[in-house]
Parts: C-alpha cells; sequence; structure tokens
C-alpha cells in the first residue's frame, strides 16, 4: 500500500521543477541583436544604364494615318473584244509599255486596213480636185487655204484621215500596256472572256513613293510646316518606321477642327503597302534640353522618380518632368546633370542605395 503515495510524491516533485523552469525569464536580446537577426542583405540587381545628355529635343505630335500611292492609274479597256490573254497577275512589277493582255485583233486590225484603203482613195480625190485648179498634190504651201479647204471636203480627205487615225488608235489599244512602272493590282479581266464584262483590266500602283494623309487639330498647325520631317510607324509593321517629309497643308479645317496634312514617304524596297493604316510622329525639335529615357522614370509616392547609378549604387532622384515624346523626357529642374548615368531597365522594384551591376551588353 506504499507505492502509491511514492509515486505520487515522486510525481509531485517533477511537476515543481517544471513548474520553476518554466517561470524562469529568458535574458532579454540587445537591440544590435536584434537588427542583427533581421538584417538581409541587399542582393546585387543587374541593370542598363544610359547617359543623361543636352542636346535638341524632338518633340512629337502623333496622329493616325493612311498611306496611298502617290502615282496610280488605272487600266481601262478602251475597245470591246475577247480577251486573248492576261499576261500578268496581282502583285507583279511591271515596266511602262509592257504587255498586260491582249484583245483578239481581227475586227480592228479589219478596220484599220479598211480605213488606209478609204485615205488612199480620198487623197488621189483631192489630187483630183486640186489638179482642176492648176495645182499639184505636192503645191499645197501654194494653193490659198479656202480652195484647199473646200477641195479637201469636196474629196471626203479630211473624214478618211480622222477614220485612219481612229483606226490606228482602236487597233494599238488591242494591246493593253502599262501606262506607268509599278505593281498590278486589282486584276479584273481573265482570258477567254469580252472586256465589256469588266469594268478595267487592272490597276498599276507605283509604290516606290508613298503618300501619307493625317489630320491635326487647328491648334496644333503652329507646330507643322511644310519640308518638316516625319516618322510613320505602320501597324502591321509595328518594328519598323519609315522618314518621310511634309508636302502639302489643306488650307480649310473641317467640321470636327481638323486639318488635312500629306507627307511623302520613300518606299524604296516596298515594304509598305497601299491603303496601310499608320502612326505618325511630328518632329519638332527644341534646342538646350537636359534628356533621359522615358524608361528611366518612375512614380513613386506620387511623384517621378529616377534611379542614379554611382559607383555600384542605385540613388534615387525626384525629378520634375517637362517636355515627352514617344521614347524621350526633358528634365525640367536641376536634379540631373549631363553625362550622369540612370538605370533604364529593371528599376521597378529597387530601392535606394541597392547595390546595381551593369550589364555591359546593353
Amino acid at each position: 500500500m506504499k507505492q502509491p503515495i511514492n509515486f505520487i510524491f515522486t510525481a509531485s516533485v517533477a511537476l515543481m521543477i517544471l513548474s520553476g523552469c518554466a517561470g524562469e525569464s529568458k535574458p532579454q536580446e540587445s537591440e544590435e541583436d536584434i537588427a542583427k537577426k533581421s538584417y538581409v542583405e541587399k542582393q546585387t540587381v543587374k541593370v542598363s544604364v544610359e547617359k543623361v545628355r543636352k542636346g535638341d529635343f524632338a518633340r512629337e505630335l502623333i496622329s493616325n494615318g493612311k498611306l496611298m500611292a502617290k502615282e496610280k492609274a488605272v487600266v481601262p479597256f478602251r475597245v470591246q473584244e475577247l480577251i486573248s490573254t492576261v499576261k500578268v497577275k496581282n502583285g507583279r512589277r511591271v515596266k511602262k509599255g509592257e504587255l498586260l493582255a491582249q484583245l483578239e485583233p481581227y475586227k480592228y486590225r479589219k478596220q484599220l486596213d479598211d480605213s488606209r484603203d478609204r485615205y488612199e482613195k480620198a487623197r488621189i480625190d483631192l489630187e483630183d480636185q486640186l489638179l482642176g485648179y492648176g495645182y499639184s498634190i505636192t503645191d499645197t504651201a501654194k494653193v490659198r487655204s479656202n480652195l484647199l479647204k473646200m477641195a479637201k471636203i469636196r474629196s471626203g480627205y479630211n473624214q478618211a484621215l480622222s477614220n485612219l487615225n481612229e483606226a490606228k488608235r482602236n487597233y494599238a489599244d488591242t494591246r493593253i500596256v502599262a501606262p506607268i512602272n509599278g505593281v498590278v493590282a486589282n486584276l479584273e479581266a481573265q482570258a477567254n472572256n469580252l472586256s465589256s464584262q469588266y469594268k478595267n483590266c487592272c490597276e498599276v500602283i507605283n509604290d516606290r513613293v508613298l503618300l501619307v494623309e493625317f489630320p491635326v487639330l487647328e491648334g496644333e498647325i503652329s507646330q507643322i510646316k511644310k519640308g518638316q520631317p516625319i516618322e510613320i510607324i505602320p501597324f502591321a509593321l509595328k518594328n519598323s518606321s519609315y522618314k518621310g517629309i511634309v508636302t502639302a497643308i489643306n488650307p480649310t479645317i473641317d467640321e470636327h477642327g481638323m486639318i488635312t496634312i500629306q507627307a511623302e514617304v520613300n518606299n524604296s524596297h516596298s515594304e509598305m503597302m497601299d491603303g496601310m493604316n499608320v502612326k505618325v510622329l511630328v518632329k519638332n525639335e527644341k534646342p538646350n534640353c537636359i534628356i533621359i529615357p522615358k524608361t528611366a522614370v518612375l512614380y513613386r509616392q506620387n511623384r517621378k522618380v529616377v534611379f542614379v547609378h554611382e559607383d555600384g549604387i542605385a540613388k534615387w532622384v525626384y525629378v520634375e518632368i517637362g517636355l515627352e515624346n514617344s521614347s524621350e523626357v526633358t528634365i525640367t529642374d536641376n536634379s540631373l546633370k549631363p553625362g550622369q548615368e540612370v538605370i533604364v531597365s529593371n528599376n521597378i522594384n529597387l530601392a535606394h542605395e541597392t547595390p546595381v551591376a551593369v550589364n555591359e551588353a546593353h
């Protein structure tokens, strides 16, 4: 009967020891120890940098426009007959005078031969008329004008000559040729069909030089003048841009308060097409500006911030922005100096005095 009492006593002693241990207070850590435990070493961030520069800033007026060929020719059928052959397809580049299609020429060749015969008969009749007045056909320069005119009418010479010229033209028009250098577009004609079935044979577009028309607000017209350079970016070719020159300003304002501007763009490699939609950048330079890339500017605490690279450290600098274009901005305060390096990539999550390594491949 003594064993239960010994067990209870042992358990009580153990409980007291545990309670005493639990009641002991841990030694307090110093602020230095806490700081060491909470310190996380900053990781070096790879970045790209560009230098702050001073120079001419290209102000940009942005608009949308449409390309059109500077020279475009509709190729009609001037005479009606069966189409015997079509020599081209859409997209084929042709030279001026090159054969596009051929009409069956028999009817018009016969008309030409008949017209020549009638002309020769009328010429003989004219000579007879002149001989009656004492002149030969070789003496027309000596014949009085009223007499020569009457002789030509009586002989039917004038009518025969007119018919001959018309027959020559009709016969020539059985050959459909390119009126200009360019590329074939909107081809309608098909062989073994009557030409009367088609409105036109095709179009020939000279796409080496294109025109772009775009609107600007009347309040922006002071920023545009003839001869001013522009840049266009086709929506279908977003990684390509092309240079152009303003050539015409329409001197009227439409009901929407817009003015139509026209410019020429070189298309020597035929990368752009008639009818393409494009973004137009009209550039106008302002001198003596402090300029940085747009990608260097961030927004923190409702203010604009730039990180400057100094000796492997990113330093936070507040800036004031002036003019902007599609790729650059101007700095209007004295926060940045020409030659400083601003961080333009991997800068979104940077903090002040973050270690950085410049990517030399940029």
